[in-house]
């Protein structure tokens, strides 16, 4: 259910777009065959587009608005008691809730949209039951021509004519080239496809607004037809009128009255639109690319873990220290993380620099690099670095941190700030010169023997101190 919702809503999104740039373009020109198949293009494409696999590396506006409105759909498909704690851990709970109420009320929509659309079929087979069917000189045997008394408006509905007696006896010619027309050219299929959409977006504006433009398309096409025939504008304008004040039977039919009468006034009596107006067909070009840009949803992506499937908690428990490899399969949509135990901090053998303390002595005595800029600001004072040596005697994670037992010794002080008067951020300047030579100093080790824990090598954290002294 909450899938369909969201595949629902990009749907809406995709007519609303589609269906605007044609009322403001095609609306009022006079090529009603090209404005029919495009209205029905636009029935037809705007639930496909959505169904489209096309992905994009980062979410489109539309997938970020859906994504904040998916969590508390997704609870619809969840028991009461489920819902209920997911909404309540939810920083929106609020309007999580109205979310799902909004949910309710449009399944509820739809189902007696679907309801009524029943009835009126119903009805509509109750009313070819009970009429009679009669001929017509001007009505071919593939089509039905029913007889009912109490039809005061003439309507067609597949290949059924509906007639009232009046209307057989006084203007049938007309009426049945009407109906006809609308016979011929099908439109009761149209308006199928229209009102299963209206039905299923009930609750979308614009669906409607297509629905009426594309049944005033259908009774231009008709007039149109009827007028060719041979029929005086005058005299047709009259029966128009006339109908005008009668009532239909059903909205699912078509009636001589359906449409607004003044409109199709003006349009029997405008000119044709010229050649060059067929040129806003166009705009479906860049109104299917934007479509399709919205329609689009951002890769996802299944993380696995150390070789197995990861759960968001996991993922967020990871220690970036402990993280060795992230590997990214974009043709299987894949990340694949792969992370080393967590370091030990004291062990049964910790680890030693080769050659042991004398050796580690005297590989900071040759390499400790004092920083010009420290000299220059007189900055001086004692860095504390902490480093993982893994198991293979490798150091990683090197990071200068401050001292965690020495308070004085926790940060870098400046020499004779009183005297020199040194600013501030000269001072930060020479402290920060000192922590980045200590960790690359550190960085720049040779392996050291690793630390053993029952007989096994294992990673370990360590921390060491680099005194830096201005003699």
């Amino acid at each position: 259910m909450a899938t369909f919702i969201i595949y629902a809503i990009r749907w809406a999104v995709t007519l609303t777009l589609l269906y605007s740039l044609y009322r403001l373009l095609l609306q009022r020109e006079t090529f009603h065959r090209v404005n029919r198949s495009v209205l029905l293009a636009i029935l037809v494409v705007s639930p496909l587009l959505p169904l489209v696999p096309l992905h994009t590396d980062e979410p489109t506006a539309m997938d970020a608005v859906l994504t904040r409105i998916e969590e508390p759909l997704m609870s619809l498909s969840t028991d009461a008691n489920n819902a209920d704690a997911t909404l309540a851990t939810s920083e929106n709970a609020v309007s999580g809730l109205w979310v799902r109420y909004l949910a309710y009320i449009y399944i509820i929509g739809i189902a007696a949209a679907l309801a009524v659309y029943m009835f009126r079929l119903l009805t509509l087979m109750r009313v070819i039951r009970r009429s009679r069917r009669i001929s017509h000189p001007i009505v071919p045997k593939d089509v039905h021509l029913m007889l009912d008394m109490r039809i005061k408006q003439p309507s067609s509905w597949m290949h059924w004519i509906f007639i009232g007696p009046i209307d057989l006896m006084q203007n049938a010619e007309t009426v049945l080239r009407h109906e006809l027309a609308h016979v011929r050219m099908k439109h009761s299929w149209d308006v199928i496809l229209c009102d299963l959409t209206c039905h299923l977006l009930w609750c979308l504006p614009f669906a409607w607004m297509l629905r009426q433009d594309l049944v005033d398309v259908h009774e231009f096409q008709a007039d149109e037809a009827v007028l060719q025939s041979g029929v005086t504008l005058e005299d047709y304008e009259h029966l128009l009128v006339r109908k005008a004040v009668q009532t239909q039977i059903l909205p699912i039919m078509n009636t001589l009255r359906r449409g607004a009468v003044k409109k199709r006034f003006a349009m029997m009596h405008s000119g044709p639109s010229p050649r060059w107006s067929r040129l806003k067909l166009l705009y479906l070009v860049p109104a299917l690319a934007a479509c399709l840009w919205l329609s689009a949803q951002a890769e996802e992506y299944t993380t696995y873990l150390n070789g197995k499937l990861a759960t968001q908690e996991e993922l967020e428990s990871i220690n970036p220290s402990t993280i060795e490899r992230v590997d990214v399969i974009h043709s299987q949509k894949k990340v694949l993380i792969e992370t080393a135990p967590e370091p030990f901090d004291i062990v049964d053998q910790m680890p030693r620099f080769p050659g042991g303390d004398a050796a580690f002595n005297q590989y900071m005595a040759q390499h400790v690099r004092y920083p010009e800029v420290a000299t220059e600001n007189g900055v001086e004072g004692t860095v504390t670095v902490q480093f993982i040596v893994e198991a293979d005697g490798r150091i990683t994670h090197v990071q200068a941190v401050d001292s965690p037992s020495d308070e004085a010794d926790a940060n870098v002080y400046a020499y004779g700030a009183s005297d020199k008067q040194s600013s501030q951020d000269e001072d930060d300047e020479g402290r920060r010169a000192l922590r980045e030579a200590a960790e690359e100093l550190f960085r720049g080790m040779p392996p050291f023997e690793p630390g053993r824990q029952s007989g096994k090598s294992v990673r370990v954290q360590m921390t060491k101190k680099v005194n830096y002294a201005l003699r």
